[in-house]
Parts: structure tokens; C-alpha cells; sequence
């Protein structure tokens, strides 16, 4: 959700139609209730039928579509073409490359066509005579939609071919005031043999577009569609489609001359005269996600799935699963020094591997399959994710600006990891334009002190306290934040910063009062909460201003989230989803244990207004200022939460019928948006916005969507073993923009040095070269600048916990933690970054554990034996203001003894019991009498 490119910022934008997602793809991957949603009506499977319209007596297509569809989708961009080929080659290999479209090329002869076939062949000459023949078939083949191409060398010596690639115009972009079905979103994976791409609607309706190469066929390379404005707002290029490359040398070389980065080799073919080689790729239809893997299987791929995650820290072991047609011959390391492979036999048609990496940064692992065929992951290593919380909040408190003289004193600053520099209102370095708000505030801006409150409320550090205190005290109180002496008590002033807008000469909405946009309270809210959390758990930390004063203060926030923009732009905080907002449930309940009922009841009401909106009111869940964006899930699956918790209680707006709906919804539209299936670590589990994932990924939404993942799973789902294992990918995914390591890896892979230690990327550019949102050209990689990366690990912190659970595909697996198993006892130690919270998910048992006061010991915190049901806890001893207790659910009914001698009565499994620990305990047992 971004500024305009003018720099004003509008309301949020809707279309006409409610995104129903919900339906056979969420169902696939979550197992909820609503997967029958438009089954009926057409087929959304691999029993589809083509529709096709070719070019006239052209060899491409001009419209793809499915037989008999409920939806007018058509899957190519209108006015585009699909089934030419672009390529370079060369007869000398120190000559330049010479270029060459088939869009711009006459057929040698009439193509040979009729309604479900077309073939082209094309001769290609230069000043030197005849050079390549070229035929082009695209038709359907055994219920596929074939496209097959054939080169030949008709040059008297050998040929280089540095470039073979196939332009894909498909329908991505979406547009204002178009039906949502209109467009399609692309997931791809471009890995060698088992690369794959997939095109689906964000109602998550089948069927699903399915391309894969033909078995003697690799895809090494793309590059982004240029000419149309999704994720950035830089000039406009002339058009060219997204393109995949089969062979790219030329191409490297063009990437490397502008600076550009890839990971994987880019390759040529060199024909003799009078060779021949073929090339093609498949179509075909899908139903869900499932259908999606099976078709890559099907044709001769690799179907990846991954236990942890493909962002790995290096206490942590990873797990992938392999189903192929394909023998595998071997799984190898980019650094077989430095990475442990052990192979764990085979399950469910699966091979299994166990990982461990100990080389910080990019790690390639390639699959060898069927006689020469190869296939690469690209994971992750990082680490421990205990260390990346507590470096990253030491170096923002660390780059704060202490000058009394200045205005801006007290700002916690953006850092440049490249060049060093340390931004601000007086040095905005390369962030230039209405950009420049990044700086001092807006989510980036306020997505630091937001951060460093929430994990200071789990990892409390005097000296980051104190920076939180004096960023309120010198730069939000009566600056950005506007006092209880002051007309709209409260209110938070937007962009560019709080001293244009405090200084204006404009009494209006865009000068003095330039305070009504939504998105900026939450992180203030959360920032405040944190203190609170500080304040009243950590008797060692001193804090400037007593909890009452923070609690005061985010009540006040919140209010005014709620009345103030609305009173002076009628922007409505109830119809859009904000990010950290989700922190309002947790406000209203501390309000009410410091007894402060009625302020708790104010804010529940207006909680209670948004989520009658959001579930009666069938809003768009993409939309926000642009028509589509993915920010608002996981908002979405609060506002969910709260309906489905609260849904048939006296006087609450929301039914159960509705409240499911709206969950179902909701959580398919979190998943049309995020990579699900793709074996790269910037790609599986993060979002993608408008460009499907060719820009801008492991961003903020990678974890605060991860989340609403996670929450869905263990409350909602019928089945929680599959979304188990995508929110512990989620969490873990965007830990890779974190810039930290050792002094023997110079602390950070992405921008080497102590001074960037701690510091992070505000999202991950997959393109070899490119632009950042943020205008920067950019190399593949991390950013430099963190931009809102802090809301995401808001977020990860959020969901932190250790994980177990029964998988379906890896057996019994932990996430977020180790697992050893001995005489019934499951012994757990947490890796999760705040070791507070267990959710099991056995086949028979479940189990949900929350430690409240205290935190579990990182070696061996937990041990549960299911069938005694007996429990023992050691803790770490950490000081904390209140006796440490446990909230729990899931034991079976009876009556326990809790060390100490309490005794509590569980009266059902579904039912969440809080059991008081004795004061200074460090090892507890509760067991069944």
C-alpha cells in the first residue's frame, strides 16, 4: 500500500466484485470447507478443454482460453501473441550477437494450419548468406497444448546460439475496474529440467495454466516484462513480454556489462553445419495445487516439498521430499564442505533428504535426475533466528540521530548497507522525489520503533529501551504524534515528515492537518504496546514513563486511528486492512485486565465495526491504492479470528455461515499471492505483488502473511499439517534479508562489513537487473536500504513458536526447534527466536502451550510424554515482574498436578486452561492423577 507517484495519497480503490476466493486451490493446500466453490459449473481441472484463436495464418496464438469456463479469463494479454521465439547467435565467437524475433519474420513458405495446429518455418540469413532454419509448431498434442521448435544450421560452419527464448505474453496485469477474473497471476520456478511456470485467478478457481519444458528441454534464465507499470512506478519502457530463456549466454553477457547477478549457469549450443537440434514446452490444465504438482510429475520434473523451510539458520536441519519419474541419481552441495546431505530413505513415493548448511548466505543444492537431466534449489543459510532478532533491534537502536539542534532528534534512521551512509531529513542519500518520506516516516519509517518495542516486550535491553524513549520523547510526542494538549489529540502526520506538515502554511488536510492516513497508527500503536509489555514484565529495565502513560497512549492511537482520518479526509480505517493492527484484540484485553473496562469497550466497538465490514460487507481483499495489492492478509485473518471466535454470541453482527465464509476467503486469497509450490527460498512462502514474483519478494507480507497461515492452520483447518509446514517456510523466508554473520564470513553476506551487521534489506529483487520500488537500480539480491522489512519480523515475532507435528509427507517433523524422541518422551528444545510457544499436531494429539512470565530454556525446554500426558518445562531463569504461568490446550479431560502442588481440571481438549507456575520455579511438571 504506497504513495501515488505525485506523492498525495488517495483512499483505498475497489472494484465491483468480491474476490471469492476460497475455492479448490485453498482447499487443496489448508483442507477447508469451502473447496466445492464453483465445481459445478465448468470444468477447473485437468479435463479442460483448450480454446484457442490463432493469428490468422500466423504460427502464434492470440487467445488461450478454457473450454467451457465459468469466468471470461482469457490467459493471453490481449493484443499480444504467443508461440514466437526471439534468439541470438553468432558465427565467430569473439562477433558481437546478432538478434533475431520470429514476431518481425515472414515465413519461407505458407504455414501449415488448421483449427488446432499451426507450423512456420522460417530461414534466416545475414551478409555472410544462409544461417539458421527455424520452424515453429504451436498445437495441441494428447491433450496438451504443444509448442515445439526446431533449429537447424545452414551455414558452412558451426553456429553459436547465445540466446533461445520464448516471450509469454500472458493476461498478468491487473487493472482498475476489470472483473477480477480477468487477469491471472504468474508463479514460476526457472531451475533447469524441473522448471515450471503456472498461471491462476485470485479467486484460486481452476483450472490452473501449466507450462513445462519437454524432457530434453532446460530453462536457465527470464527476465521481466518491461512496459507496463505493477510494483514500480519508473518510466515506461517499450513493451516486451516476460521471457524464458532455454539457452542464455548472450543474455549473461548483457546482464553482467550492466551490473546484473545470476545464480545459475547460463549456457550456449553450438551446432556443426548441417545439425539439428529441438526444443519445446507443454500446456496444460490443472485443477489446484495438488494438479499442479502432479502435472510435474507427469511431464519428466521434480514435485519439491520442504520441511523448515529453504531460509535455513544454521541450527536448524532442513528436509526435502522429491517425486519424480526420474531415478534420482544424486543430491549435491554448491559447498559439500560446508553442507551435510543425509539421505533418509524413501516415503509416500518420496525420496527424503535431511540438510544442514554451515556457509552463511546462498547455497545451490542440484538434484541429478534421469541420465543427465538436472534440477537446482536455491536455499538459504542464516543464522540462528534468536540472533537475527536480537541483532537487528541492536543496530537500529544503534543508528539513532542524538542532536538536540536538530529537528529530527531522536529519529531511529535509515542506513545505506552499500555506501554506509546514515539518512535523514538532511541526507536522503539516493532516495530522491516524493520518496523521501521513507526516511522519517509512513510503514518504513515507523516500522523500526514498532519492531524494536515488539521484540523488546520478548528480549528486553536497557540501552534499546532507552532509544525507544527518547525516539517518543524528542521525536513523536508533540512532533509526529500530536499531544493531549493539542486539537485531534493523538493524530500522526504523514508524509513527507512531521515538520513540513507542522510548518505549513496550508491549515488544510495537505499541510497542518496531514494526519489521516490510517496506515501510520498501528506501528505507533504497537510501539506503545511494546513499552507497556516492558514496563509491566521486566522489572530490570527501566522505561522514562510509567505503563499506565504507554497504555493511555495507545488507547489514544487507536481512537484516533478510528475517528480522525475519517473526520478529515472520510477515509475509513474500518474498510481497509492495516499492517500491525492486529495488536488492537491484544490492546483491548490489556485495557481490560488494568481495568480500564470502558476504554476496552470503546475500542471493541469500533474492532467489532471492521469486522461486520469485512465479513458482511464484501469488500475487495486486494484492494488498497493500487487495484491489486497483497498487503492486507494478515489484518484479514484477525479480523477472521475474531469473528469466527466471537460468531452467534448475543448482539455480535457476524453468524458462524458468515464467519467461515469469510475465513475460507481470506486465507485462499493469502495463498493466490504467495509462492506455495516453488523450491526457491525468495520465492516459497513469500508474497508476491501485481509482478508475480519477478520484483519485490520476502517482503514484509512474507511474514506477517506467514502468520495468518500459521493462525489458520492451527485453529481452522480441518487439516493443519500442510499449512504447518508453509507458515514455518513463511516465518523463516525473510530472515534472509537480515545482513549478520561471524568474522570469518565478515559479517553478512549481502554487504560485507561489521558496520552492516545486524542491518537488513527492505525485499529481495529475483531479476538479475533491475529497479527497486524504491528507485534504486538494483542487482539480484537484498536491498540496501531497509525500507519496512521491520514490519515483517513484527510479524515473525508474532508467530514465533516451535512447531510439531505428524506430516503427512516428511513423518514426524519439528519446526522452529529440535526433537529428540526416547521412551514415549518428545523432548523439545526451541529454536523459534522467543521460546514461549508449542503447537503439536500428532496424529491422534494435539497440544497448544503458551509460557506466560518466562520463557523456555533453549536446550531441552520442553518435554511431553502424549500418552501419560504428563509435561516438564525448564526454564531460563530470566527475571520477569509477575510468577510465571502456562496457558494450554489440547490435554485430555482430567485432573493435573502442577509442581508446587496446584491442581487444575481440564473439562475438554478444545478448551484453553491457565495454570500459575510457583514464583522463581525454573523446572515444572504437570501430570494426570
Amino acid at each position: 500500500m504506497k504513495q501515488s507517484s505525485k506523492g498525495s495519497v488517495t483512499g483505498p480503490r475497489r472494484r465491483d466484485i468480491m474476490l471469492a476466493a476460497g475455492g479448490l486451490g485453498a482447499g487443496a493446500l489448508l483442507a477447508g470447507p469451502a473447496q466445492a466453490m464453483a465445481r459445478n459449473k465448468a470444468p477447473t481441472g485437468s479435463d479442460a478443454a483448450f480454446a484457442l484463436r490463432f493469428s490468422g495464418d500466423g504460427p502464434a496464438l492470440t487467445s488461450l482460453r478454457a473450454a467451457g469456463d465459468a469466468f471470461d479469463t482469457d490467459y493471453l494479454e490481449p493484443g499480444q501473441a504467443l508461440g514466437h521465439v526471439t534468439l541470438a547467435y553468432r558465427r565467430d565467437g569473439g562477433a558481437p550477437w546478432r538478434t533475431v524475433d520470429t514476431a518481425g519474420l515472414t515465413p519461407a513458405r505458407p504455414p501449415h494450419h488448421h483449427t488446432e495446429d499451426r507450423v512456420a518455418a522460417y530461414e534466416i540469413t545475414d551478409e555472410a548468406g544462409p544461417a539458421l532454419g527455424l520452424t515453429l509448431r504451436m498445437g495441441l498434442e494428447d491433450g496438451a497444448l504443444a509448442w515445439q521448435i526446431a533449429l537447424t544450421n545452414r551455414a558452412g560452419a558451426a553456429l553459436e546460439i547465445g540466446d533461445l527464448a520464448l516471450p509469454l505474453p500472458l493476461n498478468t496485469e491487473f487493472k482498475a475496474k476489470q472483473p477480477a477474473t480477468s487477469s491471472v497471476l504468474k508463479h514460476s520456478f526457472i531451475s533447469g529440467h524441473g522448471s515450471f511456470l503456472f498461471w491462476m485467478r485470485s479467486n484460486s478457481v481452476g483450472p490452473y495454466l501449466v507450462m513445462t519444458p519437454e524432457r530434453e528441454t532446460q530453462l536457465e534464465y527470464w527476465e521481466p516484462r518491461q512496459g507496463a507499470k505493477q510494483d514500480s512506478d519508473s518510466p515506461e519502457h517499450a513493451y516486451r513480454p516476460y521471457r524464458v530463456f532455454i539457452h542464455a549466454a548472450a543474455a549473461g553477457d548483457a546482464l553482467r556489462a550492466a551490473g546484473g547477478r545470476w545464480r545459475q549457469p547460463l549456457t550456449s549450443l553450438t551446432l556443426a553445419p548441417g545439425e539439428a537440434r529441438r526444443f519445446g514446452a507443454r500446456f496444460r490444465w490443472a485443477a489446484d495445487y495438488a494438479g499442479v504438482r502432479d502435472t510435474l510429475v507427469a511431464q519428466g520434473g521434480v514435485d519439491v516439498e520442504v520441511a523448515q523451510g529453504m531460509t535455513l539458520p544454521t541450527d536448524l536441519a532442513g528436509r526435502i521430499a522429491l517425486r519424480s519419474q526420474d531415478p534420482i541419481d544424486a543430491v549435491e552441495a554448491e559447498f559439500p564442505d560446508q553442507t551435510t546431505i543425509i539421505p533418509l530413505g524413501s516415503r509416500n513415493g518420496r525420496h527424503i533428504y535431511e540438510l544442514r548448511f554451515r556457509r552463511l548466505g546462498e547455497n545451490l543444492i542440484t538434484i541429478r535426475h534421469g541420465a543427465g537431466r538436472a534440477t537446482r534449489l536455491e536455499f538459504f543459510a542464516t543464522e540462528p533466528v534468536e540472533t537475527l532478532v536480537k541483532k537487528r533491534a541492536a543496530f537500529i537502536a544503534s543508528h539513532q540521530h542524538r542532536d538536540p539542534a536538530k529537528w529530527y532528534n531522536g529519529l531511529l534512521a535509515e542506513w545505506n548497507m552499500e555506501t554506509g551512509a546514515l539518512l535523514g531529513p538532511d541526507n536522503y542519500d539516493r532516495i530522491t522525489g516524493w520518496r523521501i518520506y521513507e526516511v522519517t516516516c509512513d510503514d518504513p519509517g515507523l516500522s523500526k520503533p514498532a519492531y524494536l518495542a515488539t521484540k523488546n516486550a520478548e528480549h528486553p535491553v536497557q540501552a534499546e529501551v532507552a532509544a525507544l524513549d527518547y525516539y517518543v520523547e524528542h521525536f513523536v510526542w508533540g512532533g509526529l504524534q500530536r499531544t493531549t494538549e493539542e486539537e485531534d489529540s493523538y493524530a500522526l502526520y504523514g508524509i513527507p515528515d512531521w515538520k513540513k506538515n507542522r510548518d505549513s502554511d496550508d491549515p488544510g488536510p495537505k499541510g497542518r492537518k496531514h494526519y489521516w492516513r490510517p496506515y501510520d497508527y498501528p506501528h505507533i500503536i504497537a510501539m506503545y504496546l511494546g513499552l507497556y509489555r516492558v514496563a509491566t514484565r521486566h522489572p530490570g529495565i527501566t522505561t522514562r514513563l510509567d505503563a499506565a502513560t504507554y497504555l493511555e497512549r495507545a488507547f489514544g492511537t487507536t481512537r484516533a486511528l478510528f475517528t480522525i482520518p475519517l473526520k478529515i479526509a472520510e477515509w475509513s480505517a474500518y474498510e481497509t486492512g492495516f499492517y500491525n493492527e492486529v495488536v488492537i484484540p491484544e490492546l483491548i484485553d490489556a485495557l481490560e485486565a488494568a481495568g480500564e473496562t470502558a476504554k476496552a469497550a470503546e475500542l471493541r466497538g469500533h474492532w467489532v465495526r471492521k469486522v461486520d465490514f469485512f465479513v458482511n460487507g464484501g469488500p475487495d481483499l486486494f484492494g488498497s491504492e493500487y487495484p491489486f495489492d497483497s498487503t492486507g492478509f494478515e489484518s484479514t485473518q484477525a479480523l477472521a479470528r475474531y469473528a469466527l471466535d466471537h460468531a452467534g454470541q448475543p448482539g455480535f453482527p457476524v453468524g458462524h455461515a458468515a464467519a467461515r465464509r469469510f475465513s475460507d476467503a481470506q486465507i485462499a486469497a493469502n495463498l493466490f499471492c504467495r509462492g506455495v509450490i516453488e523450491p526457491a527460498y525468495y520465492y516459497l512462502g513469500s508474497d508476491y505483488r501485481a509482478a508475480g514474483g519477478d520484483a519485490f519478494t520476502l517482503t514484509y507480507m512474507a511474514q506477517m502473511g506467514g502468520w495468518a497461515i500459521l493462525d489458520h492452520a492451527l485453529n481452522d483447518a480441518d487439516d493443519a499439517r500442510p499449512g504447518l509446514r508453509l507458515a514455518a517456510t513463511s516465518f523463516l523466508s525473510a530472515w534472509a534479508l537480515v545482513n549478520s554473520g561471524t568474522a570469518d564470513s565478515d559479517y553478512g553476506y549481502w554487504y560485507p562489513g561489521q558496520a552492516n551487521d545486524g542491518a537488513s534489506g527492505g525485499g529481495f529483487e529475483p531479476s538479475a537487473v533491475g529497479t527497486t520500488w524504491l528507485g534504486q537500480p538494483h542487482h539480484r539480491g537484498s536491498w540496501y536500504y531497509s525500507s519496512e522489512s521491520d514490519l515483517g519480523f513484527c510479524g515473525a515475532l508474532r508467530m514465533a513458536a516451535t512447531l510439531v507435528s505428524d506430516d503427512a509427507i516428511f513423518g514426524r517433523v519439528c519446526f522452529g526447534g529440535t526433537l529428540d524422541e526416547r521412551d514415549g518422551w518428545l523432548t523439545i528444545s526451541p529454536r523459534d527466536g522467543v521460546r514461549r510457544r508449542l503447537h503439536a499436531r500428532l496424529a491422534r494429539q494435539r497440544l497448544d502451550l503458551e509460557v506466560q512470565g518466562a520463557r523456555l530454556a533453549a536446550d531441552a525446554g520442553l518435554a511431553w510424554h502424549p500418552a501419560d500426558a504428563r509435561l516438564r518445562l525448564t526454564l531460563d531463569g530470566e527475571a520477569q515482574r509477575h510468577p510465571p504461568a502456562l496457558r494450554l490446550r489440547g490435554l485430555p479431560k482430567g485432573r493435573y498436578q502442577v509442581t508446587g502442588g496446584g491442581l487444575f481440571t481440564v473439562t475438554g481438549e478444545a478448551a484453553w486452561v491457565r495454570v500459575a507456575l510457583p514464583p522463581g520455579v525454573r523446572e515444572g511438571t504437570v501430570e494426570r492423577v
